[in-house]
């Protein structure tokens, strides 16, 4: 297994581990929470790679969904809100310092 395929691995089991957390019922403010007061406590260029390359091309993702009609009630606010954000997240431009 090359390198791409490891990482992409370890990335997807966690992704998956944080999914069943907040897939607990009860359970989704307390995981956000303790999420968000985790990336807060990492170094502050970590925290701005993690916005720059994950959060804001999530939610450019989800615009882009909302635009071919890639959704359904389940996540359909969560597309509308992507896509009003939409112009603001394309011009963010957050350099790595």
């Amino acid at each position: 297994m090359n390198d791409n395929n490891e990482c992409q691995k370890r990335v997807h089991d966690l992704v998956s581990k944080i999914m069943d957390e907040l897939n607990k019922m009860g359970n989704e403010e307390k995981v956000g929470k303790f999420f968000v007061d985790s990336i807060l406590g990492t170094h502050r260029t970590l925290q701005q790679n993690f916005m720059r390359h994950i959060i804001i091309p999530s939610m450019l993702d989800f615009a882009r969904r909302y635009d071919e009609g890639m959704y359904d009630l389940r996540n359909e606010a969560a597309c509308k809100l992507a896509k009003k954000l939409e112009p603001y997240l394309k011009d963010a431009g957050l350099p790595f310092i």
